[in-house]
């Protein structure tokens, strides 16, 4: 991570920065070890004194989160002993579950939220793959998912890069703290909502007329 940042400080006043946020962004989707978020967000601390272009950090983000969401998408749709290897760890398995059943209630919307849950981009799309949903629908909704993230992102270090304009590592921390802020209200929201949707599934009035998630293809009309 440390690494990550410091390749960023060097690049930030040359156009290589654009190409290292894609980069980071697309690895953050298959892999993520570093995230995306934090470079994202450190680059537009630095964008508000004019360097990098805000609009460039943006599509760069997004394009290279795309990308590695589309090889994500790729590799659950291909299966293959070590993604099912993968889906056999049980916090792992537990994460597919609650992704196919946001699947269920929220189509491709949940494409777009998942971009936004801790470590759920990764199971997000590689599950898509896995149940085969539509190749188009995952691009559309995905890729708007995408763009969303990368607006949001470089939108929280513009905020901090403006209220810290002459301290670039306060802009910093201040722009991750609101992001992670953010991110955790999101997360025990989410949380909660799950907790009562389980109680409410558990009252056997609430199944009456319901259709079950079969947890392997989706179909769209």
């Amino acid at each position: 991570m440390d690494l990550a940042l410091d390749i960023l400080r060097t690049s930030v006043e040359s156009p290589w920065v654009y190409l290292f946020v894609f980069a980071i962004a697309g690895f953050d989707s298959l892999v993520p070890i570093v995230p995306a978020e934090t470079i994202v967000i450190s680059a537009a601390t630095y964008a508000a004194a004019g360097t990098p272009n805000p609009v460039g950090l943006v599509l760069a983000a997004a394009v290279g989160a795309l990308a590695g969401d589309v090889a994500a998408y790729l590799v659950g749709r291909g299966g293959g002993s070590l993604v099912l290897r993968w889906a056999r760890h049980p916090r792992v398995h537990g994460l597919i579950d609650r992704t196919e059943a946001m699947f269920a209630r929220r189509g491709g919307a949940a494409l777009i939220a998942g971009r936004f849950v801790p470590g759920g981009r990764t199971a997000t799309t590689v599950t898509a793959g896995m149940v085969r949903y539509p190749r188009l629908r995952f691009l559309a909704f995905d890729a708007a998912g995408c763009l969303t993230w990368a607006l949001y992102s470089t939108g929280v270090g513009l905020l901090g890069g403006v209220i810290f304009d002459d301290q670039p590592l306060f802009a910093v921390g201040l722009g991750i703290g609101i992001a992670l802020m953010i991110t955790g209200v999101a997360e025990i929201t989410g949380r909660v909502l799950a907790r009562r949707r389980t109680r409410k599934d558990t009252d056997p009035a609430a199944h009456r007329g319901s259709r079950h998630w079969t947890g392997q293809t989706v179909d769209v009309a």
